[in-house]
């Protein structure tokens, strides 16, 4: 069986050459020291091999790490079954990869404090340029640590400090628009809000918002705060006060907590658009396939993580200023059956 030849490097070239490595990288990286025939030499042959430069290398002689850090402060295996964040997730990649950077993943289930530990490590260590910031609080000190570290970041969110970086916003007004008044054509009455963690900011905006968007329309608001579980959706529909109105409809937080809450109605023999209506603040194939259907909200998950880690490389590499902003486009609502006219 062949061998498979190995990829070009500095040192073959320059044996093909006949010259030294010195000469070869001086060429390969435009620095002083060797004719323009030579380096046009050089070039041509590194091209007819198929030479590639190294990007950690090159990194390197930038003085960066060429890493793009994400610290999610989830259970790993939960994650797994959550498609918003596996979406966000593969944007980031998506973006910093096309850039020539690596996205370093880390699982942390303490809290921010151990995500700020993880943050003071990677710069110590210089192991990453930049982080990624996700579901941030209303108090968030995380920010602030990562200026003083001296780390870019972009913020997914609607964070405003006197820090120095870049974020993706998300039109959550709009948004709230869009699914109360989706209700009330569809002829709901009240408004059962099950959403998760009620520390996170973007949290208490959506409550802030569908709270006071049905005092507008005149219909009643009730709010269960939880996490982004089916467990989770299945208990909160359990605990709050389904009587609040006489054909009321759930919102959630996400898909998997739409999910239980559909379970639990089903388990009270509540049906479902009949009696209760259900929409899901984000969409995906689990909303789609549930039956039944549940309408959703599509965000366009992969599209913010790709904003976000393009905004940060640019910021990385000098392109952009601290405070660029991308607005995400207001999300499409999705009708399904769990909303379906009778």
């Amino acid at each position: 069986m062949p061998r498979k030849s190995s990829p070009p490097t500095v040192t073959t070239i320059a044996r093909e050459l006949g010259i030294s490595p010195a000469t070869v990288s001086y060429a390969l990286n435009d620095k002083p020291g060797v004719s323009a025939a030579m380096r046009a030499r050089v070039l041509e042959h590194a091209r007819a091999v198929g030479w590639t430069p190294h990007s950690g290398a090159q990194a390197l002689r930038r003085g960066r790490s060429g890493n793009i850090g994400l610290v999610l402060v989830r259970d790993p295996e939960e994650l797994s079954r959550e498609p918003f964040y596996s979406a966000v997730t593969a944007g980031i990649e998506a973006a910093t990869s096309a850039h020539g950077f690596e996205l370093l993943i880390r699982f942390v289930r303490g809290g921010v404090d151990d995500e700020v530990d993880v943050f003071r490590a990677w710069a110590h260590q210089r192991r990453v340029d930049g982080v990624v910031l996700l579901d941030l609080a209303e108090s968030d000190h995380r920010p602030a640590v990562l200026e003083a570290l001296s780390l870019d970041f972009a913020v997914l969110g609607h964070y405003v400090g006197p820090e120095d970086f870049v974020k993706v916003t998300t039109a959550e007004a709009d948004d709230a628009v869009t699914v109360v008044d989706h209700l009330i054509e569809r002829g709901y009455d009240g408004c059962l809000q099950l959403t998760g963690p009620f520390a996170y900011a973007h949290e208490r905006r959506r409550r802030e918002l569908l709270h006071r968007l049905c005092a507008q329309r005149g219909i009643e608001h009730l709010h269960v705060p939880g996490t982004y579980t089916v467990d989770s959706g299945f208990h909160a529909f359990e605990q709050a006060d389904r009587a609040l109105s006489s054909r009321p409809a759930v919102v959630t937080s996400s898909d998997l907590i739409a999910v239980g809450a559909l379970r639990a109605a089903a388990a009270r023999g509540i049906n479902v658009p009949g009696d209760l209506g259900l929409v899901s603040w984000d969409d995906s194939l689990i909303a789609e396939v549930t039956s039944p259907s549940v309408t959703a909200l599509s965000r366009r998950p992969f599209d913010m993580g790709r904003s976000a880690g393009d905004l940060l490389v640019q910021k990385i590499e000098g392109r952009i200023p601290g405070g660029s902003t991308v607005e995400n486009a207001p999300a499409t609502l999705i009708p399904r059956d769990s909303t379906a006219r009778g």
